[in-house]
């Protein structure tokens, strides 16, 4: 490598330490948004300095992932053959149920305490946490979907395929919006968490 070249390579690398980047390629917060990010990155969120500020909204975000993740594994053993239908049903019922309900719980809690009060401290991350309002109108839509479906799973009296192929694709859907949605959130939220004085 010439020196003209390797002064190049070290300059991008040193223009990479600089530049503000979420965790995830995907994402959809601005790099301006990330100031407090960038102060405060993922590898120090469990930190002794930290944790005790972040760890709860982390735990909360882990057993969303953990909830969902076990309710697609329930239907996608029911897409495979794993379930048949009486134990497809069982598994799903009460954990959808329950499911739905705290995530209604947690996201009132956001779009009526934390996010404004987020906004008030920080009202240059506004636009974030209306990309973030927004996926919540659409997660609480997908949800009360889902709920109805899980009624009628509860209604039904034999095995009804196109049923659990439509709670099939509303749970896929809950998933890859869940994905987003909370890595997105984590990487605006979980930083103010940490760096506030309180």
């Amino acid at each position: 490598m010439t020196i003209a070249a390797n002064d190049k390579s070290q300059k991008a690398l040193d223009n990479d330490l600089f530049s503000l980047s979420p965790r995830h390629p995907d994402s959809r917060l601005e790099a301006d948004w990330l100031f407090l990010f960038n102060k405060l990155p993922p590898d120090q969120w469990f930190s002794a300095d930290y944790a005790y500020k972040t760890s709860g909204w982390l735990k909360i975000h882990t057993n969303i992932r953990k909830r969902q993740r076990i309710l697609t594994q329930i239907s996608d053993g029911y897409q495979s053959g794993e379930y048949d239908w009486s134990e497809y049903r069982s598994q799903l019922l009460k954990r959808i149920n329950m499911h739905v309900l705290k995530l209604h719980q947690h996201h009132g809690v956001e779009d009526e305490g934390f996010f404004p009060e987020f906004i008030r401290m920080y009202p240059q991350l506004q636009a974030g946490f209306e990309i973030l309002g927004r996926d919540h109108e659409y997660l609480n839509a997908l949800l009360d979907k889902l709920q109805i479906q899980n009624d009628a799973l509860a209604k039904s009296e034999g095995e009804d395929k196109a049923l659990a192929e439509q709670l099939h694709e509303t749970l896929v859907k809950v998933t890859d919006l869940l994905q987003q949605h909370l890595t997105d959130e984590e990487d605006l939220v979980i930083p103010i968490l940490g760096l506030r004085q309180s």
